[in-house]
């Protein structure tokens, strides 16, 4: 699917040089520390993907699947260098609180670092005044993607790898066993960094407006 307001092909070559400059920086120096954050609402039920079955009645598979009334909320952070996630799981609403909280993680996680640019988009919660004095006073520069251009946000390609090791034509009996499958996506992270290192290559596509 294709955003209905993309933003022009000039805007997006702008901010990809933007960003360019800001991965180069993130190279060259460990203490400057360049992160893409998103938040991922992931509902407990089967998502359905394609697969390969027999032809006829007989050969049909059964796909399992659960009420999809609990979710968990997954707000992540990816540095574009080291390949390492940051992620909190939360089974509260999403909200400026919560988005305040991780960046005090992360701010924690990279305490060493003399500048930490984070690259997100423009959810309200995440342009909330809170949200952005808590980012003054742990020294993060916010810096926000265009308007509806999730494909410059580099996370987007960590959650459809996750969806489809984790979720797709996946049925998790109970919300637990769903819960410790995600867990154990991210406690195992180190041994899918070689897919990583394909998957979040600094390449980004242009989406071309009508």
């Amino acid at each position: 699917m294709i955003p209905g307001k993309i933003p022009s092909e000039q805007i997006q070559e702008s901010f990809i040089q933007l960003m360019d400059q800001l991965y180069r920086c993130a190279c060259n120096d460990d203490k400057e520390i360049l992160l893409y954050l998103d938040p991922m609402h992931q509902i407990h039920n089967n998502e359905n993907d394609y697969a390969w079955q027999p032809t006829g009645l007989k050969g049909t598979k059964k796909v399992l699947a659960n009420t999809g009334r609990k979710r968990l909320n997954i707000i992540g952070a990816v540095n574009p260098v080291t390949f390492e996630p940051t992620i909190m799981l939360t089974e509260e609403n999403c909200c400026a609180e919560v988005i305040e909280a991780f960046l005090g993680e992360l701010r924690q996680q990279y305490s060493s670092a003399t500048s930490i640019c984070i690259i997100l988009d423009n959810a309200r919660y995440q342009r909330s005044y809170i949200v952005q004095e808590k980012a003054k006073k742990l020294g993060i520069d916010l810096i926000y993607l265009p308007p509806y251009s999730p494909n410059l946000n580099l996370i987007e390609r960590l959650w459809r790898y996750f969806k489809k090791k984790i979720m797709k034509n996946k049925y998790y009996e109970n919300y637990t066993l769903f819960e410790n499958a995600v867990e154990t996506f991210f406690q195992t992270f180190n041994d899918r960094i070689a897919d990583m290192k394909s998957l979040l290559n600094f390449k980004f596509g242009i989406i071309k407006a009508n």
